[in-house]
């Protein structure tokens, strides 16, 4: 998330206004063209200057030492004063930006360049961007299926619905099972197969990029997390419909798959349920815990009063959280308090001890502890940021 300079973070380095808060005439203007995403050198102010963006979206990255690793970054927001004996400069998110400083002397300002690497700015960029989807189709195949084989210059995705597919890939097999998935990448033969024992059901996808990390994707099979499977039937949805801009939609849900699958990398797969009965069974038991959490958010709830509740032993419970939330149940409870105490600050009814007595908290620092924890910041700075 990016801070605006209006945030309270940036009051250590100066302030906000909605105005120039000074005579102009005092302080003569300096335009500043910038167009640049990385910087190794500062500006350095030995008097009190003001910043007022005139053209684009300007990014400030400033520090108090001239240490590479020291240095924030706030999106300029309206008019702001930069404190004396700051190390500043600035980054055009957009294109290109315009700059005006108003300062009272001419070598107010000097130049001095960073201690460390540069500095780049925070830029939210695409890894993975699917320029074309070129077919899609859901198959069914009977026992002993030989697909004798293909190479084509686009990237392929294989879905297993049900039962057992066997690929070979660079002349390598490869047991594809109910949920596990595999990607093509453009050139690679690929061959496919069904058992004798077993149907497959499968979706297939061909589609083009402008762009994408071919070397973590290749030659790897992966069980697809219930968030996978979420994002793929949504994308089958869409591709039924014919409302405005539903193939936007279907580029959008493969975009995600082909994440999660970047992420899956890195993070533990989540297994999904045994079977549709089971996976019904268990979101109708979660939804009914959700809702009791929910509804008794304003008193102290325990793992062993939920087990007791909805009569589930303690590992039940963690293996139902962590299988379908990715979380222990009492991560849960303690988020959704943390949440809905966001929640009371910013309805600015409570004052921050009342919030905590209301959400069962056993003390206020102990609240303020673990707001603290969850949000990176205190309750009352996060008052601040909202109120100031």
């Amino acid at each position: 998330m990016f801070n605006k300079t209006s945030n309270f973070f940036f009051q250590k380095y100066g302030d906000t206004y909605t105005t120039l808060p000074v005579d102009a005439s005092e302080y003569p203007k300096e335009i500043l063209q910038i167009d640049n995403k990385e910087v190794s050198t500062a500006f350095y102010n030995e008097d009190d200057i003001y910043i007022y963006v005139d053209e684009g979206i300007v990014m400030l990255c400033i520090s108090k030492e001239n240490q590479s690793n020291t240095y924030e970054q706030f999106v300029i927001h309206h008019t702001i004063r930069l404190k004396k004996h700051s190390y500043f400069n600035f980054f055009a998110i957009s294109e290109t930006a315009t700059v005006s400083i108003y300062k009272r002397h001419e070598n107010v300002v000097t130049i001095k360049r960073i201690n460390g690497e540069p500095i780049f700015c925070k830029r939210i960029l695409p890894t993975v961007s699917v320029k074309e989807i070129l077919v899609y189709y859901y198959q069914v195949k009977n026992t002993n299926y030989v697909f004798a084989g293909e190479t084509h210059p686009y990237w392929e995705l294989t879905f297993i619905d049900s039962g057992q597919l066997i690929t070979e890939v660079e002349g390598k097999e490869y047991y594809l099972n109910q949920y596990d998935c595999m990607l093509y990448s453009p050139g690679q033969f690929h061959s496919q197969k069904t058992s004798d024992k077993d149907a497959c059901s499968y979706l297939t996808v061909i589609f083009e990029t402008t762009d994408f990390p071919a070397d973590l994707l290749n030659n790897k099979v992966f069980h697809a997390s219930r968030g996978i499977i979420n994002t793929l039937q949504e994308f089958i949805n869409a591709t039924e419909r014919k409302d405005p801009f539903y193939k936007d939609l279907c580029i959008c849900y493969l975009n995600e798959v082909i994440i999660q699958f970047l992420q899956l990398q890195s993070t533990k797969t989540i297994k999904p349920a045994y079977s549709p009965m089971q996976q019904k069974i268990e979101d109708e038991l979660l939804n009914e815990i959700i809702i009791y959490i929910n509804d008794n958010i304003y008193s102290p709830i325990t793992v062993e009063q939920l087990c007791h509740e909805f009569s589930t032993s303690r590992s039940s419970l963690q293996q139902l959280f962590n299988k379908n939330l990715n979380t222990a149940p009492k991560q849960y409870i303690s988020h959704l308090k943390l949440k809905k105490a966001k929640y009371l600050i910013k309805e600015n009814k409570y004052t921050i001890s009342e919030i905590s007595e209301k959400l069962g908290f056993t003390s206020i620092h102990y609240f303020s502890r673990k707001f603290k924890q969850e949000f990176n910041l205190a309750p009352s700075d996060y008052a601040k940021t909202i109120y100031k």
